[in-house]
């Protein structure tokens, strides 16, 4: 069976996704998948059918679900129902800043209560944000080096966490955080072999297989994602954002984008500025 890999951009300013659903339960349904951010979805109204390898069960109001790195998961849910979670995917490196582990496993009781309400609170913020004086951006990152607080000190597995899908995609996640880490770098396709240990040839199959892009469209992708970030943040110039990221030249990247969005980065920047 394939499973679908999926590609997360982060939010501006914290190092994670966060996703305030409300919508109702036929676009609720995942197919599954799987992605090296950790995820936690929280369930404010409805109830999500949730699959991973350790098996299927009900997450409903006042309840949330944990997935670790690389873990294949999917949802289900009511088509005729009303559904609000929240979504938080959040960045493995930035929990490898503070700590060797990146696996986890939430118990009952204090730790699980903790991380309940701090995943309410981000979902406060993501509905009323806009309404308070205090920077939200810093109290989303304050609500998350939370998490990532308990994660380490009450979660961390003292085991590597077997699941299925894990090992079969082991080289997929080894790719993406060396990619991430060094994509403003030249990257080829041998250079990210040598570095995971597989020949050339095999890595460019076995990564498409398990990911469903080949490694240079990711390692672009990686690099798009960073550079029309940097495009709503400040005036730089095209030519200076392209080379900071690890495009060779600024026609790579035009190309780039306009393959992706359909857009130049000029025309991109002045779409999400709202600018004519």
């Amino acid at each position: 069976m394939k499973y679908m890999y999926e590609f997360v951009r982060y939010d501006k300013n914290i190092p994670a996704k966060l996703l305030r659903q409300d919508k109702p339960g036929w676009r609720c349904n995942t197919t599954p998948h799987w992605h090296p951010e950790l995820e936690f979805v929280y369930v404010f109204e409805g109830t999500l059918r949730v699959t991973m390898p350790e098996g299927t069960r009900d997450v409903g109001p006042g309840q949330f679900y944990f997935c670790n790195s690389g873990v294949i998961h999917s949802t289900a849910a009511d088509n005729t129902a009303h559904y609000r979670y929240v979504v938080l995917l959040l960045s493995k490196e930035e929990i490898l800043r503070f700590h060797g582990a990146s696996t986890f496993s939430i118990p009952d009781g204090a730790p699980r209560e903790q991380l309940g309400e701090r995943l309410q609170y981000l979902m406060y913020l993501e509905e009323h944000g806009g309404e308070q004086a205090f920077n939200v951006d810093i109290e989303k990152n304050k609500a998350i080096l939370d998490i990532i607080q308990i994660l380490i000190s009450s979660c961390a597995s003292p085991a590597a966490y077997e699941v299925e899908g894990a090992e079969r995609n082991a080289y997929a996640r080894q790719v993406m955080e060396y990619v991430r880490q060094n994509f403003t770098q030249p990257l080829t396709l041998t250079d990210v072999a040598k570095e995971v240990g597989l020949s050339p040839q095999y890595l460019a199959k076995y990564f498409k297989k398990a990911t469903g892009i080949g490694v240079m469209q990711y390692i672009n992708r990686i690099r798009l994602d960073y550079a029309n970030g940097e495009l709503l943040n400040d005036n730089t110039t095209i030519a200076n954002i392209a080379l900071e990221n690890g495009f060779p030249n600024v026609k790579s990247y035009i190309k780039q984008c306009r393959e992706t969005y359909g857009m130049t980065p000029s025309e991109y920047r002045r779409a999400m500025r709202g600018e004519v």
